[in-house]
């Protein structure tokens, strides 16, 4: 589903059962949350306008118990300056969920649920000539069109240029006489046959913003293709339509209003990863098209330098040129069909019950999930100006290299995962009858058992304890070795580990339906569920990224240095009695 805004306006677009598009547009008013006897400033100011803020009272409260009041403001835009009345000399912003998109904010607060329909998705390419008269032209755009089946070619040559070009797929190909024509064609179709996911291999970063910038240098606007007349960075500057972002968008963002982007070769590398096949040495088309199908890209040329083929082969090997433009776009359609790639996502975006560019961040993702079952209300996340050490309290400057702090020399951050080396260890060499164990989903089974969560945190000691000081290795424990212990109540479930128990009861649901979906051999089934279980499992591994993202609202160092040194007990406990068993 597409859910975006513009200002106070929520977008929204769906298909029904006949693949026609739906659409539905609310207005609604940002607002975040303070103290309820946190005092009330009556406006704020954006330049020289006056705008007020509207109170409004409930069953809000932080983590610690205070209640909590809804400070409206006028618009998203007004952000930083409708907070400026609450930011504290001493505690910085004192604001919660104020860094929430409005977007999502709606989601949050007023969909269940969203619409099943089959997207209508255009795999797009372009090429652009490199050198010569024409240097940065577009010369031709491809697209296939997963509802009807089809490609299409838009091109254009100079001087009349003659050619026997006969696509080697289903394709209709349209021939302009002009770049400007060739475009202003290609917006057009884009507008009458209205996809709602544009897919491209780095598309974010080298095709849309190279088709907004040959679009204006032929005087066309090329905000016609979205629904809501929006592209980002392309504004009105001194009564002239500019482009402020040629070096592209990032990999994740949604610059077109109203329609969907997708950079499949992110999507891609994500579902690689997932699946634990290792380390791509390379993200080109070539190489995972490869890869996957044995095959690439086409490149049955006359030129035998590539350099010279994007060079000389629009104009010289014409026929050539035009089949490799079409065969790009054809390797985007496999290896999304085939893997179902961008499915993955959508499947996540069902699941979180979230805006599409909400899926690619384990923050995003936690956090809404923590919005809609959490009984509390999070802080304003802010990144923060400071190291500081927890020994010392001293200030260090916030430098990712600094590991340690520059007054005392005590460490600035909490120990990670296993660090263990054979070497260390003694058991380096060759070994016989060698028994490898591993832990399902170790961080989750450590929070679930041990009743880690925000929540759950107690000043007291418990039964549920974790060692921060645990070492990462499988030496004995020094003699000097000191406990640090983080204590957890055990009255009742604490929200992180019971949103795992019934997320892990959600993906043996859809595991139990896949395993039925290959019996079948139904391997439409068998994608939906895969696709599911994956979603719920990205979901479940993305709490603990929350926890250590330091700057992020939902963010605890305490718990998340309570998950991992809780791993390494388990993981030497696991050792020793291996040990023993030798």
């Amino acid at each position: 589903m597409i859910i975006t805004n513009n200002e106070n306006e929520i977008y929204m677009a769906w298909r029904n059962e006949d693949g026609e598009r739906q659409t539905k547009t609310v207005t609604t008013q940002p607002y975040f949350f303070v103290k309820e006897t946190y005092k009330e400033e009556t406006n704020y100011k954006i330049g020289a306008l006056t705008r007020p803020y509207l109170y409004e009272y409930g069953e809000w409260y932080s983590l610690d118990g205070v209640k909590l009041k809804k400070v409206h403001y006028d618009r998203p835009s007004d952000l930083h300056m409708a907070k400026k009345h609450f930011i504290h000399p001493r505690l910085g912003d004192i604001t919660y969920e104020a860094d929430v998109a409005l977007h999502c904010r709606y989601t949050v607060d007023n969909l269940d649920s969203l619409p099943e329909y089959d997207m209508k998705k255009w795999y797009w390419d372009m090429e652009w000539q490199q050198g010569g008269e024409h240097d940065g032209a577009i010369t031709t755009i491809v697209v296939y069109d997963n509802y009807d089946k089809k490609f299409y070619q838009w091109y254009w040559f100079p001087n009349d240029l003659q050619h026997s070009y006969v696509p080697s797929l289903n394709c209709v190909t349209i021939e302009s006489d002009t770049e400007k024509e060739m475009i202003e064609n290609f917006l057009a179709t884009i507008v009458d046959k209205d996809p709602d996911m544009l897919l491209a291999w780095f598309g974010l970063k080298f095709d849309l913003p190279k088709l907004i910038e040959r679009s204006l240098a032929n005087d066309l606007d090329p905000r016609v293709i979205s629904p809501l007349g929006i592209i980002d960075k392309v504004e009105v500057k001194k009564s002239k339509l500019v482009f402020t972002q040629k070096d592209g968008y990032g990999a994740t963002k949604q610059p077109i209003k109203g329609r969907l982007c997708l950079n499949l070769d992110l999507a891609f590398e994500r579902q690689w990863n997932d699946a634990q096949r290792g380390t791509l040495p390379s993200l080109s088309l070539d190489y995972v098209s490869n890869t996957l199908f044995g095959e690439g890209k086409k490149m049955d040329t006359k030129f035998e330098d590539p350099n010279e083929f994007y060079r000389k082969g629009w104009l010289e090997d014409t026929e050539a040129y035009l089949e490799y433009g079409l065969i790009d776009v054809e390797l985007l359609r496999r290896i999304d069909e085939e893997n179902y790639t961008s499915e993955a996502i959508l499947s996540l975006q069902k699941l979180l019950v979230a805006p599409f560019d909400y899926c690619f961040f384990a923050s995003y993702m936690g956090g809404v999930y923590f919005m809609r079952n959490a009984s509390w209300k999070a802080p304003t996340g802010s990144r923060p100006k400071h190291k500081v050490c927890d020994s010392c309290n001293h200030k260090n400057d916030n430098d990712k290299t600094l590991k340690i702090c520059v007054r005392c020399g005590e460490s600035l951050s909490y120990s990670g995962a296993m660090i263990y080396n054979p070497l260390d260890e003694g058991t380096n060499g060759l070994h016989h009858n060698v028994a490898a164990f591993d832990f399902a989903g170790l961080y989750p089974s450590m929070i679930i058992a041990r009743n880690i969560s925000f929540e759950t945190k107690s000043k007291e000691v418990t039964v549920f304890g974790a060692d921060l000081n645990t070492p990462q290795d499988l030496q004995p424990l020094a003699k000097d070795y000191v406990s640090d212990m983080l204590y957890y109540n055990t009255d009742e479930l604490g929200l992180l580990p019971k949103s795992l128990i019934s997320l892990k009861e959600l993906r043996n649901e859809y595991k139990a339906n896949l395993k039925e979906a290959r019996k079948a051999d139904d391997k439409l089934e068998v994608a939906k569920w895969n696709n599911n279980q994956m979603a719920v499992k990205r979901l479940m591994a993305s709490f603990y990224g929350i926890l250590a993202f330091k700057g992020f609202g939902w963010a605890d160092v305490d718990l998340a240095a309570s998950i991992t040194a809780s791993a390494r007990e388990a993981i030497r406990l696991a050792a020793f009695k291996a040990r023993g068993m030798e």
